[in-house]
């Protein structure tokens, strides 16, 4: 860039020498109009233009959320956010950031555009864990966003559904999300990036959002490819349904509405942000929280039946799941099964099949039901990625999927938590405070060069930073069942398609 100066559609831009002088970097970017007073709860506008030479050197707000790291008990305070009650927080927060290695913008360099996880609830774009200037040294023009979050981000109300009825309802995260792919795809060129590859990347609520985006109509043909970590939405047909439909929705935002004491719209868009932010953590029941739903505009269907009924973009996918977190959200938020007796009332979810699950499960005693849904075929993570690959391999699409299993040192003995893949993923290991030694910086740079080499050709596959010949990852079929196993290294998982494994994929995709 010279001079580190861009002309975007807005005006001119004066961006910043990263730590690594080869990397420009642009903050504090506005893709859309603060979502502020008449524009809370409305979708984003666009973005107000600017006389003169705009400074990119900071960071936006984050967006409203319970403040980050304010705990010093918890987990994630010392994981991921040592310094978060240091940001400035705003419902003013529709920014986006931009880390380039490109000296003109003529060369058309390869696109992440990066959404951040938090349950829907907290997140930003500048977690400790994302090394972007890392990343775009690998040759790679990389996008961070922030979107609205919680009650700002994803209320339903019938007042608001009432109010623009031929608008996508209670989505406004997600808007977000679309608005700034939009941008983007608008705008990269001038940074160096080619607008027509763009792969789009999520974690947890992160890949929930790029599953609503790879599934809704309204962002066809703004990506050419999704890395979704932790992980594929399923929906086992034996369970319980889980989906967010907006009449569901739209309850809880009515029920939050009358706790909280609004009488009307133009009073709820008065109460200060902070203060419905507070309210929300208070009125909230136990499990209950605000979620993108299915509208029928902008999300038309769960992203399984999208799947299913193949009604997903048609682009490559890079999708898994961490050990650790398949395993424990089992315990979590499984059902607790520890008798035969309870596990033929499991059994009946499969209506006629009943009796060939459980033979097919083999289990005698007791004990054999409580273990069972420790075993790989139970664990919906596990069998779930699989399914999915099974699904993609059969309408003809290219799928690599993983399994995060590394070592993670420190005392905690936290094991593959949820979230471990990404200081392995985005290469920052050197940002954390756990003490990885050499075998994990070498799994670093195997891992991020897969994510990388996926970004640009659409497959995982060629030579890491040092150009040695990354080991094979397949494609997944459902003939070779290839799985990538990250653990000391990269190599194939030894976890296959068991029969159970086989009766409950079999079982949902039938229905």
């Amino acid at each position: 860039m010279e001079n580190l100066q861009v002309t975007i559609e807005t005006g001119k831009l004066q961006g910043i020498h990263g730590w690594d002088p080869r990397i420009a970097v642009f903050k504090g970017i506005p893709y859309a109009a603060p979502p502020v007073g008449e524009l809370r709860w409305r979708a984003p506008q666009p973005a107000a233009g600017w006389e003169g030479v705009r400074m990119a050197d900071q960071y936006g707000p984050i967006a409203c959320q319970p403040v980050p790291g304010s705990n010093p008990r918890e987990f994630w305070t010392r994981e991921i956010h040592p310094t978060g009650p240091e940001f400035e927080m705003s419902e003013d927060c529709l920014y986006l950031n931009i880390y380039t290695p490109a000296r003109t913008g003529e060369e058309k360099l390869p696109v992440l555009m990066y959404i951040h996880g938090g349950g829907f609830k907290g997140g930003y774009p500048y977690e400790i864990e994302f090394d972007w200037e890392h990343m775009a040294q690998k040759g790679i023009v990389v996008v961070s966003i922030a979107y609205r979050l919680g009650v700002l981000g994803f209320l339903a109300h019938p007042w608001l559904s009432k109010e623009a009825p031929e608008d996508p309802k209670g989505n406004y995260g997600t808007l977000d999300q679309l608005a700034a792919l939009k941008w983007v795809k608008r705008n990269i060129a001038a940074f160096g990036g080619d607008p027509d590859r763009i792969t789009i990347a999520g974690q947890s609520a992160g890949a929930m959002s790029v599953q609503n985006l790879m599934t809704s109509p309204m962002a066809e043909g703004l990506m050419c490819g999704a890395i979704i970590e932790s992980s594929v939405t399923v929906a086992f047909a034996e369970k319980e349904d889980r989906s967010h439909p907006l009449e569901k929705a739209e309850r809880v935002g009515a029920e939050f509405f009358e706790k909280a004491g609004f009488c009307s719209l133009e009073e709820a868009r008065k109460m200060p942000a902070e203060e419905l932010v507070r309210l929300e953590d208070v009125l909230l029941g136990p499990g209950i929280h605000f979620e993108p739903a299915i509208d029928g505009i902008l999300i038309q269907e769960s992203n399984f039946d999208a799947y299913k009924k193949n009604h997903h973009h048609k682009i490559p996918v890079l999708a898994g799941y961490n050990r650790g977190e398949a395993e424990g959200f089992s315990r979590a938020f499984g059902k607790t099964i520890d008798t035969v007796a309870g596990l033929r009332e499991y059994a009946a979810g499969f209506g006629e099949k009943a009796e060939e699950f459980m033979r097919i499960s083999r289990v005698e005693n007791d004990a054999d039901a409580k273990a069972l849904f420790s075993c790989d075929a139970m664990l919906d993570l596990v069998a779930g990625a699989r399914m999915f690959g099974c699904l993609q391999s059969s309408q003809g699409r290219e799928t690599y999927l993983y399994e995060f299993d590394a070592d993670i040192p420190g005392e905690d003995q936290a094991g593959s938590y949820h979230g471990s893949e990404m200081w392995f993923a985005y290469d920052s290991l050197a940002r954390c405070w756990r003490p990885f030694t050499g075998r994990h910086y070498d799994l670093a740079r195997q891992v991020s060069s897969y994510w990388v080499n996926f970004v640009k050709n659409g497959n995982p596959n060629g030579t890491d930073t040092i150009g040695e010949e990354l080991p094979e990852w397949k494609s997944y079929t459902a003939e070779n069942d290839f799985v990538m196993e990250f653990t000391d290294k990269p190599a194939e998982s030894r976890v296959k398609i068991d029969p159970l494994m086989k009766f409950r994929i079999d079982d949902t995709l039938q229905r």
